[in-house]
């Protein structure tokens, strides 16, 4: 039998370009073209086909469960489980990429585009591993990569999964971070609603505020619309703009003032800079009179709370644990002639019973002045560190990567906290800088290389068991 280096290399030239293959392919969840057949839309139909089918050129037994899900299975025995996903945040503004999110493009030995680190990249790297293994060694055990297509919005992929296939008896996610993640944070998702009276005689009214495309990831642009004496107001925010800070007139008769901050997932949020917590302090400056009355007020007290870093400690809720603190991200902000509406995601820690932080709802409420219900809600995840399984994945990335396996909790949501006994395992590395949700994502491709030595190994540990 070869070693894994010498295996590896040989399958290698060909996972760089079935991986080049899906990136091509715009999988955004898209509900212009979203149908019964194609839930999603057409782009994330077409990239889980795509997959599919060079899996069923490759030999797995292939199921296609109505666009929300598929999956390539091979072997025979108890089932293993691999879970990823093939949808993909929006990639943006097209023209903030150094090269195109769709174009697949290498460059300094770095494969750019959105779906590289998350999730097409570690999903490829681990298909590859399972190929490997398939043509290579005796199977003991079935194996099933699980590719889904709604991961980053409401999972409904593997709700439907679930409705028909068989669970495995472990799986493992490569959607997150190495060595292994043991605990994911719990999940809420807050909306909050508040109409303000428009009085009509104000010099300078402010008639439209937003921010944020997906819940999920912190806004790296805000926006303000003013109406009025427009001349004034563009004078004094010129007066106190900094360089996150841009003002220009807006179909001739309006001002629209855009604040810049810095994207990041949710997950991270403190990492990250708001724009609308920037926008909020700039339009609560005490030299700016503008209306409605209500919302100005309302403005100026929201500046007080609104901080990257502070932002629950200043709601009263913040809260940690041994496995980290909680975090809290505005990621969609809604204004237009009197309603506003806010959407927050919570990550909170694993040792904080669900019902506790429920129960402080009405702190977020109070603080903001708002109305509020939970809309979405994940409590935490935790597998104990004796899992058997686990400790096969852990041996394996510390043989191959010649580093320390000790699990880790983390505040993203992957598939496992919808499969019963799973874990996330890579493919981010411990001293990776985060590229998922970012622009300019990318892979590589020395690393994507050692991922598949590592989903090798692991999956050459599994089936040994």
């Amino acid at each position: 039998m070869e070693n894994i280096d010498t295996l590896v290399e040989k399958y290698f030239e060909n996972a760089v370009k079935d991986l080049q293959e899906l990136i091509k392919i715009n999988s955004e969840n898209d509900k212009s073209t979203s149908s019964n057949e194609q839930p999603f839309g057409k782009g994330i139909a077409l990239c889980l086909n795509q997959f599919l089918n060079t899996a069923s050129k490759d030999g797995f037994i292939n199921k296609n469960i109505d666009n929300y899900a598929g999956y390539a299975e091979c072997g025979t025995g108890d089932l293993i489980g691999i879970l990823a996903h093939l949808d993909v945040v929006p990639a943006g503004n097209h023209h903030k990429w150094t090269y195109p999110p769709y174009a697949a493009e290498i460059h300094n030995n770095k494969m750019y585009g959105r779906g590289t680190a998350d999730d097409k990249g570690p999903l490829m790297a681990a298909y590859t591993a399972l190929k490997i293994l398939k043509e290579n060694y005796t199977l003991n055990k079935r194996y099933r990569v699980i590719a889904g297509c709604d991961e980053e919005t409401s999972m409904r992929c593997l709700k439907r999964y679930k409705e028909t296939e068989e669970i495995p008896v472990f799986s493992f996610s490569p959607d997150a971070s190495f060595p292994a993640v043991n605990g994911e944070k719990g999940q809420m998702h807050i909306a909050l609603t508040r109409d303000f009276i428009h009085q009509g005689l104000e010099p300078i009214k402010l008639l439209g505020l937003t921010c944020g495309e997906i819940i999920n990831i912190v806004p790296e642009e805000a926006y303000a619309y003013f109406s009025g004496n427009i001349a004034k107001l563009k004078r004094q925010l010129e007066e106190i703009a900094g360089d996150d800070l841009e003002i220009d007139y807006f179909e001739e008769k309006y001002l629209r003032v855009k604040a810049y901050g810095k994207a990041m997932h949710s997950m991270h949020a403190p990492d990250g800079v708001n724009a609308m917590y920037k926008l909020f302090k700039y339009l609560a400056h005490p030299d700016l009179d503008y209306g409605p009355w209500e919302l100005m007020h309302w403005i100026r007290s929201m500046a007080l709370i609104f901080d990257d870093k502070n932002i629950s400690k200043n709601l009263g809720i913040n809260y940690s644990d041994e496995f980290g603190e909680l975090t809290i991200n505005l990621g969609l902000l809604r204004y237009k002639s009197k309603d506003l509406q806010l959407n927050f995601d919570i990550r909170y820690p694993v040792t904080m019973k669900p019902s506790k932080f429920e129960s402080k709802l009405h702190l977020i409420t109070e603080k903001i002045m708002m109305l509020g219900q939970i809309k979405k809600h994940i409590p935490p995840l935790y597998v104990s560190e004796d899992n058997k399984y686990l400790k096969e994945l852990l041996k394996a990335y510390k043989d191959v990567a010649n580093e320390d396996a000790k699990p880790v909790t983390i505040g993203g949501r992957t598939y496992c906290t919808a499969m019963p006994n799973s874990v996330s395992f890579g493919a981010k590395y411990p001293q990776d800088e985060e590229l998922a949700h970012q622009v300019d994502e990318y892979v590589d491709l020395d690393k994507f290389k050692k991922n598949i030595k590592i989903y090798l190994q692991a999956l050459i540990n599994l089936n040994n068991m």
